[in-house]
């Protein structure tokens, strides 16, 4: 007699993108982020951090987690579990603050990543 053992994995995509580009300084713009466990089991611990550009001010966030605001950091609370095919979003709105080309930072982490984070950059320009 012999015993198999199949055991899956996680594999978390990580996407963001703003939804217009440039952007009128004063004028509100969209960074929808959007987490896809492309895996066959759940991952777990799914913490998201982003950090705004220096021409950039919080206004609001939405999603599955409630959002900390600390200076130009936003932390959202970890999403306990992501099942196989399933995804989550979150949302981050900002005001244009001034002009010029700015970035907006995503980082991710979950239990399948470790102390390794994800990283996505997107660049906006702002202008008068």
């Amino acid at each position: 007699s012999t015993t198999t053992t199949i055991k899956g994995v996680a594999g978390v995509l990580l996407e963001f993108l703003d939804a217009r580009d440039p952007i009128e300084v004063g004028q509100d713009e969209t960074y929808d982020i959007k987490v896809t466990n492309q895996g066959t089991i759940e991952d777990k611990n799914i913490n998201i951090t982003c950090t705004l550009g220096e021409n950039m001010e919080y206004v609001s966030s939405s999603g599955p987690t409630q959002a900390q605001v600390e200076g130009n950091t936003i932390k959202f609370a970890p999403l306990a579990s992501l099942a196989p095919k399933a995804e989550a979003r979150w949302q981050v709105i900002v005001k244009a603050s001034g002009a010029g080309n700015d970035r907006f930072r995503v980082s991710m982490t979950t239990d399948e990543t470790g102390t390794k984070p994800v990283e996505e950059i997107e660049s906006t320009t702002f202008y008068q």
